[in-house]
């Protein structure tokens, strides 16, 4: 994780794995520091009867486990599960654990699209994109978000333009950095809206906007070198690496290791799929 973690309690033969951040932790003391450094997207479905269940058996923590699984029923908040988690070993001392609720507190008072903002910047961080852009959706639905400023929307329109961009959904997000830019007037949501179309190829809706916004040959060159710089950086990736690799096969005869391999890559990326929504 991270850290080396001495861990004054027992340790579990099989981790508990919280999906979002695809994190294992074998100790308290792990949950404890998991706890501090995810701190903004902390929600009482993170500790579900699953977690309770590992306390229970794999860490043998009993009293620490009834506590959790009444607080669960009873439906406290957050800030409960987590002050008994941290208070059930050593790890932290007091002032840090009352920090800790703290930050909890201040969150409580953000208005609801700020928080589920937060929440979808998480999920954007952590490489869940269909689920950030639920968060974001869900934003845009609640008469709340009227009362935000021009930046808040501009912010929100170019993190979903990200997330659209990381499902291979380049016109989406062309729109949508578009969108990001008329609220924040920002160059890097301009930007990520011309590369944006130039990744689906709509060469049409690209010379128009660059002619509307009048933008001058300079600014383009400067976006075409960073396009170039992103295209190199993209090529040298392993995976992008490995699909080229297959049209080798391909072109060598090889059909049977082709076959085999593109199926390996298309179970992968279910799997990852699956990952991404089930959280």
């Amino acid at each position: 994780m991270g850290k080396l973690i001495q861990c004054a309690g027992r340790v579990a033969k099989v981790p508990y794995h919280f999906r979002l951040t695809k994190t294992n932790v074998y100790s308290i003391e792990e949950v404890c520091y998991y706890i501090r450094h995810n701190i903004y997207m902390m929600q009482e479905e993170i500790f579900d009867r699953n977690f309770v269940m590992w306390v229970r058996s794999e860490l043998h923590m009993e009293e620490t486990a009834d506590k959790l699984e009444r607080l669960i029923q009873e439906q406290h908040d957050i800030r409960d599960i987590v002050v008994t988690i941290c208070c059930s070993c050593d790890y932290y001392e007091e002032e840090e654990i009352k920090e800790l609720v703290h930050i909890m507190e201040k969150m409580d008072h953000l208005p609801m699209y700020e928080r589920k903002k937060r929440k979808g910047d998480h999920y954007l961080c952590c490489q869940s994109y269909e689920k950030a852009i639920e968060e974001y959706e869900k934003i845009f639905e609640s008469d709340e978000i009227l009362q935000a400023e021009a930046v808040t929307y501009g912010a929100l329109f170019h993190n979903m333009g990200v997330a659209y961009v990381n499902i291979g959904e380049f016109h989406k997000a062309s729109e949508l950095f578009l969108k990001a830019y008329e609220k924040n007037n920002r160059e890097e949501s301009l930007a990520q809206c011309l590369y944006a179309l130039r990744l689906c190829k709509d060469v049409k809706s690209f010379k128009k906007l660059i002619g509307d916004l009048e933008i001058s040959n300079e600014r383009q060159g400067a976006w075409e070198k960073e396009y170039q710089h992103a295209l190199k950086i993209s090529a040298a990736q392993r995976t992008v690496q490995q699909i080229e690799r297959l049209r080798d096969l391909i072109q060598k005869g090889n059909v049977e290791e082709y076959y085999n391999k593109v199926q390996r890559f298309i179970m992968d990326w279910k799997e990852e799929y699956r990952r991404q929504i089930s959280v």
